[in-house]
């Protein structure tokens, strides 16, 4: 969470008031090469090394970018965020009250703000959908958010449920160790190819006995642990119910350009869209936040950014794009750094980076077990090279 004074920023490293969540220790590397993925004015050092790296490397990097910044005195560690309360004054100004405990002195404070930024992310509070007979199954069942090992699956039988990025990354990875795979999923098709072999596609889990799942085609298969790639839900646990906030069928609303909450324009949020390149569009739109708080960017009338995101939620769902997926920009996502970057006057994306993405998407299709073995490099702003490296 980002809280912006007018003596300046003040950021925040804090967990929600539901949970404190231990930093994972995933093993896989990253499924978008690092040339697209880093801040404009702030590139990985490594420039000849492998473009998917490591988490540990995007972990280091961004200690790198706060330390080269000098962000480390504007940080409060070891700190919740219990409550986020609009407090209206006189003026007619909305400020904001912030009661946060110091988990070290168990200190509880509460300072007022003239604006918040939510920045506590979405990929902690796992969606996982309940399916009948579950109770029964006696194997370890998790969500990938607390998958850390393939190893501790080795020999085992196990079921994917879920074939996005994480549900195919992680049946890759087990495939390596685990005896079967069977990747349970609604699509009608996959589009990716060159599964390993023994990752078997399935349809979607219709119910369980025991050790059986029972999958909606019909077919069924003896399962030892389980594994949802289902999702996550947006939870803000420490806002007031004042605020009116949606999170139905993972759509957060009303959120002008999925940045500005239309009834109260002092609360911004970071990072909401999916399926889309993280790190960049972070610096767009704290470009974008920024001159709306001092001034450069004028919003529209409250009335006017809602009805902008009920035209842009209706046209949407006209196009056939279920209300759970709105928040996935995938294709949509670079008319959107246009659109915002436009509106603040900085430079959006350089069409290089699409067209890394799309050479990207291109070999994760044709084989996903080669596809991170590719090595890209930036020439300008519109071309870039790519060499294939085999894997150490």
């Amino acid at each position: 969470m980002g809280l912006y004074r007018r003596d300046g920023f003040r950021l925040s490293r804090t967990s929600s008031s539901q949970q404190h969540v231990q930093e994972p220790q995933v093993r896989q590397k990253t499924n978008v090469p690092k040339e697209i993925m880093q801040i404009p004015d702030f590139p990985f050092q490594d420039q000849d090394g492998p473009s998917f790296v490591h988490h540990s490397v995007v972990r280091n990097y961004l200690l790198s970018y706060t330390e080269h910044f000098n962000l480390f005195p504007h940080i409060r560690l070891n700190t919740v965020v219990k409550n986020v309360e609009p407090e209206g004054f006189p003026s007619g100004q909305t400020m904001w009250l912030v009661t946060s405990e110091d988990l070290e002195t168990n200190v509880v404070t509460t300072r007022i703000f003239d604006a918040v930024i939510l920045c506590n992310g979405h990929y902690t509070v796992g969606d996982v959908p309940h399916i009948p007979g579950i109770e029964t199954f006696p194997g370890r069942s998790i969500h990938s958010h607390q998958y850390r090992k393939p190893e501790t699956y080795a020999n085992k039988k196990v079921c994917i449920l879920g074939a996005s990025w994480s549900g195919v990354d992680i049946a890759c990875e087990l495939s390596k160790y685990a005896e079967k795979i069977y990747l349970s999923h609604n699509l009608e098709d996959l589009k990716m190819k060159k599964l390993p072999e023994n990752v078997q596609e399935v349809a979607g889990i219709d119910r369980i006995h025991g050790n059986t799942f029972v999958f909606k085609s019909g077919a069924t298969a003896v399962v030892e642990e389980f594994v949802y790639c289902t999702g996550y839900q947006f939870t803000f646990p420490f806002l007031s119910k004042k605020v009116f906030i949606s999170t139905k069928d993972n759509l957060v609303e009303p959120v002008y350009k999925y940045l500005v909450h239309t009834d109260v324009p002092n609360l911004f949020f970071m990072g909401l869209p999916g399926l889309a390149v993280p790190f960049p569009m972070f610096h767009i739109q704290a470009q974008y936040i920024v001159k709306v708080m001092d001034g450069r960017v004028k919003l529209p009338s409250s009335s006017e950014m809602r009805e902008d995101f009920q035209r842009e939620k209706r046209k949407l769902l006209q196009e056939g794009i279920p209300l759970r997926h709105i928040i996935k920009l995938k294709d949509r996502q670079w008319a959107y750094y246009d659109d915002i970057a436009t509106i603040a006057g900085v430079p959006s994306f350089p069409p290089v980076i699409k067209e890394i993405m799309d050479h990207v998407t291109e070999m994760r299709n044709q084989d996903l077990i080669t596809y991170k073995n590719y090595r890209y490099h930036v020439v300008d702003s519109e071309n870039f090279t790519v060499d294939y490296c085999k894997p150490c």
